[in-house]
């Protein structure tokens, strides 16, 4: 009965505290490159006038290239490459 009190107690966190899960920026490269880099070379994200330009306007592209590619993506996952992305590329400030 512990173990079920435990799993319990851990799935009702991931609901109700969703942003105490860690991002996984591994996950997020790994995501990127199997699917991004189709459709996205690395300079897209380094050139001047770039389209994206706060941490808000990076996970909305993200969602809709997610969308637009049908990847059926979880939400950890568009999180996962918008960080990967944010990290590698953009540096923004995180808003919340």
């Amino acid at each position: 009965m512990t173990r079920f009190k435990g799993f319990l107690l851990a799935a009702c966190m991931t609901v109700i505290c969703p942003g105490l899960q860690a991002l996984d920026i591994d996950n997020g490269m790994v995501l990127h490159d199997e699917h991004c880099t189709r459709c996205h070379q690395p300079d897209i994200y380094t050139r001047e006038k770039r389209m994206v330009n706060s941490f808000s306007e990076l996970q909305e592209q993200v969602r809709q290239c997610e969308l637009m590619a049908e990847l059926a993506w979880f939400d950890d996952e568009v999180e996962d490459v918008t960080a990967y992305l944010n990290e590698s590329y953009y540096r923004f400030n995180i808003e919340k």
